[in-house]
């Protein structure tokens, strides 16, 4: 894991930044505002100027660096072509962004759910956000008949709780990034199981 943070950052990206990498190397209770200060190339002083306390700052990692922003951005929720093309497509994303994020989720897995209000957080920022993000995908690929009519959220979570069990288990317990042609296999066998389930006129559970 790379321990530098880019100097031509904002001064409060560069803290951000070094905080996020200092939470993912020692956890809450390792990291200290000391280190992140120096990772950040500021003074200490200047840590608690722009953020109140640690916890502060440590919510503000995984709010602001939630990787659903930049999922957000890149995800396609209409098909330009096919259903299937367009699933895969955003499961690359998400994928992709993943794996850029892999620090946030370090922070997420080892401290956040240890304490409530920060677990609430991270639920808020990036979880809850996410969901809602491919729901909003879902209930257009219903309403035009695409995919079958059924609760956009529990459609949502099965594809995307889907994808990142995957991804736990491949890249974060796992052997790391599976080959390019695997990974692809894996992708087009998770959309098609996904959408022979989805298929519309079948049966379900109905809004």
């Amino acid at each position: 894991m790379t321990s530098r943070v880019p100097a031509s950052r904002s001064t409060r990206d560069r803290v951000l930044d070094a905080a996020l990498l200092t939470f993912a190397n020692y956890g809450f209770k390792g990291a200290t505002t000391k280190e992140i200060a120096r990772k950040a190339k500021v003074n200490e002083v200047t840590v608690f100027r722009l953020f109140k306390s640690k916890r502060a700052l440590f919510a503000a990692v995984i709010s602001e660096r939630s990787p659903v922003i930049p999922i957000q951005e890149a995800i396609d929720l209409e098909p330009k072509t096919t259903v299937e093309e367009m699933l895969r497509n955003n499961v690359r994303i998400v994928l992709s962004t993943l794996r850029k994020n892999k620090e946030l989720y370090l922070v997420m897995m080892s401290d956040a759910w240890r304490q409530p209000k920060t677990r609430n957080l991270a639920y808020e920022a990036s979880i809850k956000r996410g969901i809602g993000l491919v729901a909003t995908m879902m209930a257009r690929l219903m309403d035009a008949g695409k995919i079958r009519r059924t609760d956009p959220e529990i459609a949502a979570r099965a594809l995307m709780g889907t994808v990142q069990f995957y991804f736990l288990t491949t890249d974060m317990l796992g052997d790391g990034v599976p080959k390019s042609e695997e990974e692809e296999r894996m992708i087009r066998g998770l959309v098609s199981i996904f959408l022979d389930g989805m298929k519309a006129g079948q049966g379900g559970v109905q809004e």
